[in-house]
């Protein structure tokens, strides 16, 4: 059982909610329940250490990360200095403890070869058998996020006492922690963080042991009464039978699997950061809570590097900029939606344009697809059943449901599908800048960072078995290139089967084994993440860290099974005759197969049809609530019956389905052997575009797709870059690239002309014809984050240059004329990538060729017509990559010629044979 699958977010759980509000009335006052609860927990504390006390201690060894044994303790002082340890058991008797306080999923086993499962444990819990140990600092990541779990419980303690407040949940996140808590209808303000840190500061300064006990169900409702909200989580949660454990600090008693630090005392520095509102399990029917977030520290250093971090950060955040720099603004007629001003949306499709220029050298061809699909579609894609509250719906009257595309892959799939394809054409890569809508809640909108409406930079690689290896590795060589440019550092996780998946083991073993081999192919070192794959396919998770070292999810690759069989897409494979029969025999047979399936199907529902009609009344009978049946176990119990009841109807509606789609006679034959091909189709009952069983054509096999996108949400990654960058962007970038000042009016004309044709070459320059002061004016274009100013004055038109000063740096460039000018910008544009270097690293000669097709179109006499010297110069520049200025036409020409087979002496000679008729 690994540890750090905790709640990061929000509230949520897959928890069966019996009424929208829980709460109740609520009054500030000293927190009463304590003393009972106290008392309950010390009870059944000092009873099991007791029990602990009693039993035989058992010799264990314990080898520590260098690979030394011990069988004694480990020295206390060097202890002091962890907060965790890292355990591997040789074997261990678990019992069956069910977490609360948090969301854990459990996942199937991956074909991946994983590292031994670990254990998050406390320092002052005894080791239970023989194992592997590391001890963790604050350093470590699972240290940092023990430390503050811990601190959060501190945070609860001190909302106990000074509201008297029902907690909800209070998990570690990045950055820190939060807990949520239930205090009626008040709102906590920043004027209340004094009193929350004073009484941490206590609890913290008592140095209060943190204490493990175990629980039944029966033993949490009673410890925590008066809780309704926890009441709520111990009664969905727990099955009856099950254990859970609680920790106590102070007066404090919470539910936790833990671990945790030894004391409170651990904590040196600590500090509330903010508030919000939040909703009872992310729902906003929900009640209203109150969401205090703090951030805890070994040492107060720590926490004064923190807070000097966080005003910088302040400064840079993206809203603030987005508004200073006039990039964009929202409002609340459209919330999700950002409005991009014109330095904004430059921003915007200069990244857009940058990646369309990478996508022509690496392959990639841009298409556009529709914002608004049927219903059907998601149907299909298996969306609709996983993502419909992310979707927004429109009703169409009699044309049905339609919604508009919160993903671009199920359009892509359609796009493939409409044209056949070859094994020849693939890899088939569509990339799609297109506006894609998610209905996200609007709790959790925040700037660009959490939209409704975004464009990404989304691609899908249509591909063969034989080809994934090599695409995952320029896929991640793509990536690598873009984050350089950048600044990012980055991290890759493979991110494996979950619970939840659609299609076979088999299938995702297969996935997940060609993204391993992918990523080894690249050579940059990745972690496994279990049980975190999206349900269609395994994952590449991209986790990039900016100047600050802040984690970012943005570049993602998938691979995806699954897709291309519930759209049943398909590349002709092969075209040997042979190979082909050969195909049309194992088709026939897997259709002999499936139809048998159905076949035995539709008898049982033929056989049992009778049964089933009678028994609907007793099953609806059985539906009925009692209405005193009130308690949220009770209802809980029901509601399961029902949704199997539910699924039962389904199935029999689905039996009965398929026996009205059956001729009877193959029925009652019971088998599918000598069907006609019509007869196994009517069996089969294959429909375009419907979910179901649709086979692979003679000679055909089903492409791969690869789902790959790299800066993810455009405006998420503005949003990143605006932080990153702190408004002054990179010159390629930026929106503000020069500012030309004449250093009176009477220059301005000539500064108007030169910023005209500098805009022809693609720059963005403004001018400033103000009557300020020349120093004013420079100083103004700091402000404002110029990247360059141009002084223009008597001296700089008699010489035919600009005065160029850098306003960052504050250093001057130089005199230049405009080509001069142009030739620096384009020395400031980002390097280029390997795959450009290599097209452009050809020997002299070609570099020579392709020189001389500058100016004319062939090599021969005025450039209009093909020559010998051509034919003879051919061989070697046909491999020359066609993005190469001038030379697409010519080499088109010449290979329309090379098709014909035709000698350059018998292409001359018909020359003059025309010549002589036309004479």
């Amino acid at each position: 059982m690994q540890q750090g699958q905790r709640l990061k977010e929000a509230t949520e759980g897959q928890i069966v909610q019996t009424g929208n509000k829980i709460g109740g009335p609520f009054k500030i006052g000293k927190p009463v329940y304590q003393e009972k609860r106290l008392k309950l927990f010390n009870e059944i504390y000092q009873r099991q250490k007791a029990e602990l006390e009693a039993k035989e201690k058992i010799p264990i060894t314990v080898t520590l990360k260098d690979g030394k044994k011990i069988e004694v303790g480990i020295n206390k002082k060097f202890a002091e200095n962890m907060v965790a340890a890292k355990v591997v058991y040789d074997s261990l008797f678990e019992k069956n403890f069910v977490d609360v306080d948090h969301d854990d999923q459990q996942y199937q086993e991956s074909s991946l070869t994983l590292k031994s499962d670990y254990l998050i444990w406390d320092l002052s819990r005894p080791l239970e058998g023989d194992c592997q140990l590391e001890l963790l600092s604050f350093d470590d990541k699972n240290g940092k996020e023990v430390f503050w779990h811990s601190s959060s419980h501190i945070l609860g303690s001190a909302l106990e006492e000074v509201y008297g407040c029902h907690l909800c949940i209070g998990p570690a996140i990045d950055g820190g922690f939060f807990y949520d808590c239930y205090i009626g209808d008040y709102k906590v303000t920043q004027n209340d963080y004094v009193k929350i840190e004073k009484a941490a500061q206590d609890l913290v300064a008592s140095k209060q042991e943190f204490q493990r006990a175990v629980l039944t169900k029966d033993e949490c409702l009673e410890l925590f009464g008066t809780n309704p909200f926890k009441r709520q989580l111990i009664t969905n949660k727990i099955p009856e039978g099950a254990m859970t454990t609680a920790y106590k600090c102070g007066n404090l008693i919470d539910l936790c699997t833990g671990p945790h630090l030894p004391n409170t005392g651990y904590v040196k520095a600590f500090q509330v950061t903010k508030n919000s509102a939040a909703y009872w399990l992310g729902k906003n029917t929900n009640d209203d809570l109150q969401r205090v977030y703090g951030v805890s520290f070994p040492g107060k250093k720590l926490l004064d590097e923190y807070v000097q971090i966080q005003k910088e950060l302040a400064l840079r955040d993206h809203r603030n900029v987005g508004k200073k720099q006039n990039l964009y603004l929202f409002h609340q007629l459209s919330p999700g939606s950002a409005f991009f001003y014109p330095s904004g949306a430059h921003i915007y499709n200069t990244l857009m344009n940058f990646l369309r220029r990478q996508y022509y050298i690496r392959g990639y061809q841009e298409v556009i697809s529709p914002n608004i699909f049927n219903a059907q579609l998601w149907k299909i894609s298996g969306h609709y059943d996983k993502y419909k509250e992310n979707l927004f719906f429109i009703n169409m009257g009699e044309e049905g449901e339609y919604g508009l595309k919160p993903m671009n892959c199920p359009g892509h799939c359609l796009m493939f599908d409409m044209i056949q394809h070859s094994y020849r054409d693939l890899p088939v890569r569509f990339a799609d800048f297109g506006v894609l809508h998610r209905n996200e809640v609007h709790g959790a909108l925040s700037g660009l960072t959490r939209v409704r409406r975004f464009q990404q930079d989304d691609a899908h690689i249509f591909c063969r078995m034989d080809q994934i290896q090599e695409e995952i590795k320029s896929c991640l060589e793509f990536l690598s290139y873009i984050y350089s440019l950048f600044g990012f550092e980055f991290k890759l996780y493979l991110s494996t089967r979950p619970e939840k998946f659609l299609g076979t083991k088999e299938v995702w073993d297969n996935a997940e084994y060609q993204l391993e081999q992918g990523l080894k192919k690249f050579g940059k070192h990745f972690e496994v993440n279990p049980g975190d794959g999206a349900f269609y396919g395994p994952k590449i998770d991209v986790k990039l860290y900016d100047a600050y070292k802040r984690e970012h999810q943005c570049g993602t690759i998938q691979l995806d099974f699954n897709l291309p069989e519930r759209f049943n897409l398909q590349y002709r494979a092969s075209e040997d005759e042979q190979e082909v029969q050969k195909d049309k025999e194992q088709v026939h047979n897997e259709q002999v197969q499936v139809a048998q399936e159905i076949i035995d199907v539709a008898r049982k529902a033929s056989h049992h049809s009778d049964t089933e009609n009678i028994s609907n009344p007793t099953q609806q009978q059985t539906t009925e609530i009692p209405a005193e049946e009130k308690v949220p176990q009770e209802q809980n119990v029901k509601q399961q019956k029902q949704k199997k009841q539910k699924q039962s109807q389904q199935q029999q509606q689905q039996q009965q389905q398929i026996k009205q789609k059956l001729p009877e006679e193959i029925i009652e034959s019971g088998s599918s052997q000598g069907l006609s091909q019509h007869e196994l189709n009517k069996v089969l009952h294959e429909k375009k575009y419907e979910l179901g069983y649709h086979h692979l054509k003679a000679g055909f096999a089903r492409p791969v797709i690869v789902h790959r996108a790299i800066l993810g949400s455009l405006e998420r990654m503005i949003a990143i870059l605006t932080e990153q960058c702190g408004g002054k962007w990179p010159f390629w970038l930026s929106p503000k690239q020069l500012l030309l000042c004449p250093v009176s009016a009477y220059y301005k004309d000539v500064a108007e002309k030169v910023a005209a044709r500098l805009r022809l070459e693609g720059y963005t320059v403004f001018t400033d014809d103000s009557d300020q002061t020349l120093a004013k004016k420079v100083r103004n274009s700091q402000i404002q984050y110029y990247n360059f100013i141009g002084v223009i004055g008597q001296e700089e038109v008699r010489a035919g240059v600009i005065d160029i000063r850098d306003c960052e740096k504050s250093t001057r460039i130089g005199k230049l004329t405009i080509p001069q000018l142009c030739k620096f910008f384009e020395s400031l544009k980002p390097p280029k990538s390997n795959v450009e270097v290599e097209i452009h690293e050809h020997d002299d000669s070609h570099l020579k060729l392709n020189d001389e097709l500058q100016e004319k179109m062939f090599l021969e006499g005025d450039g209009y017509s093909v020559g010998k010297r051509d034919f003879d110069e051919f061989a070697k520049i046909k491999d020359i990559d066609p993005v190469l200025q001038n030379l697409i036409r010519w080499h088109k020409y010449m290979t329309h010629l090379t098709k014909q087979d035709k000698a350059p002496e018998k292409v001359q000679q018909q020359e003059e044979q025309v010549e002589q008729k036309q004479e």
